[in-house]
């Protein structure tokens, strides 16, 4: 199913029940079987679709429809629960924004209860449930944890400046589609790759290296198609990653991979990924609300600056056109400086003689990996990891390199 919004709306004394995909239709459904000289309230609203959350601009979207679309006092109760479609898990609590935050719909009037459990506010349109739910953002500022010495980590804040000035000390210029690739990277690290991914990934998993590299190019390119230097919806950039749905270069969906990797009887695979699937959505919404704030207070171009800090070595980063180059040189020369380390490696020999047919020629692999490596066959991609092209060395070798054992240039002679 795809994470579109569908709702079921049940007829609590009869058990009729309807699927509906707007507000309105639900209503048509409550009101085609409403008895207007009854006084009780038979119906429950219920969403259905993948277990994540909805953010807070899907809520306030519905939200508003629901003030323009008010009835005259005959629209049931709603509360708004995610659930999955498969029945693993029945359902959750009312939708959690992000934290311990809830909101529940009930006869036009929103009640938004806090993290506490005790704590409430009542908002009776779309506007001012916004307001409420921005207070409970601007409270959960992000500090770093303390370090081991005892002195406090910068807050966030000062990272973003710090990190904005880092960009251009360490880049120099980079034109825009430059720095918002490298942006990507840096996203798609924090709320893909740094996540229970790394966990389907670890130890014994069919998540291979090889398609785990085209797995990440897919999302930094998805990442990539949602920055621009106009608009960004952090929101929809962290839910699109972590979207249940989402089709990867395997013709898997996010949650089809997860579920592939869950093994109950392996204690590094035996989580839920619907469960973690559910974390990771708290997230990307916690961090979309937070990255909105932060882009009122410091300007989009200083926060896509503070994600460009530090060069991942991936596909879409500066580095990756050096990284690409010395990989294609070292695959056709053992003497390479790339091998140095690896050359009394037990599997060195039969992997130059195991490359794939796909990428036997040297030009078409390096279009490829300059493309993406989620344009490579899986085979390839695989032999690409194993011959270590995430080892390649980024030096300059202006003044030569002891990782390569490139000497210095000869200095002429007075």
């Amino acid at each position: 199913m795809k994470n579109s919004v569908l709702w079921r709306v049940v007829d609590n004394d009869s058990g009729a029940e309807a699927i509906v995909s707007t507000p309105a239709e639900a209503v048509a459904f409550i009101n085609s079987r409403f008895d207007t000289d009854e006084n009780g309230e038979p119906f429950s609203f219920t969403e259905v679709g993948p277990f994540v959350p909805k953010p807070l601009d899907v809520i306030t979207a519905w939200a508003a429809k629901q003030d323009d679309g008010r009835t005259d006092g005959r629209t049931a109760p709603i509360t708004i629960r995610p659930v999955v479609t498969d029945g693993a898990i029945d359902k959750c609590d009312d939708v959690v924004l992000w934290g311990d935050v809830q909101v529940t719909w009930d006869h036009d009037v929103y009640t938004v209860l806090g993290p506490d459990g005790y704590e409430y506010n009542i908002a009776d349109s779309a506007a001012e449930l916004n307001e409420i739910l921005d207070e409970y953002a601007t409270d959960d500022e992000y500090v770093e944890p303390e370090k081991s010495d005892g002195h406090e980590r910068p807050s966030q804040r000062e990272l973003i400046r710090y990190g904005a000035q880092e960009c251009a000390s360490r880049f120099g210029h980079l034109d825009d589609d430059a720095l918002l690739w490298l942006a990507a990277t840096r996203i798609t690290l924090a709320l893909w790759r740094n996540t229970p991914v790394e966990n389907w990934h670890a130890g014994r998993s069919p998540l291979h290296d090889g398609t785990m590299m085209r797995i990440n190019a897919a999302t930094t390119r998805l990442v990539r198609s949602m920055l621009s230097f106009d608009h960004v919806d952090w929101g929809a950039v962290g839910l699109a990653i972590v979207n249940p749905s989402r089709v990867l270069p395997t013709g898997q969906s996010v949650l089809e991979l997860g579920l592939a990797c869950h093994n109950p009887d392996d204690p590094a695979h035996e989580n839920d990924p619907r469960d973690d699937l559910a974390e990771m959505a708290q997230a990307a919404i916690s961090w979309g609300r937070a990255y909105r704030l932060h882009e009122q207070e410091f300007g989009l171009r200083t926060l896509i600056e503070f994600f460009c800090a530090l060069d991942t070595g991936w596909f879409g980063a500066p580095s990756w056109g050096c990284i690409v180059d010395r990989f294609v040189a070292a695959i056709d020369d053992r003497e390479h400086g790339h091998w140095r380390v690896h050359r009394d490696q037990p599997w060195f020999d039969e992997w130059f003689t195991s490359r794939p047919a796909d990428i036997a020629d040297n030009v078409e692999l390096r279009r490829l990996l300059l493309a993406g490596p989620d344009l490579l066959s899986e085979a390839a991609a695989e032999w690409c990891v194993e011959g270590t092209i995430g080892y390649v060395c980024r030096n300059d070798h202006a003044n030569g390199c002891k990782r390569c054992g490139v000497p210095p240039a000869t200095e002429s002679s007075s």
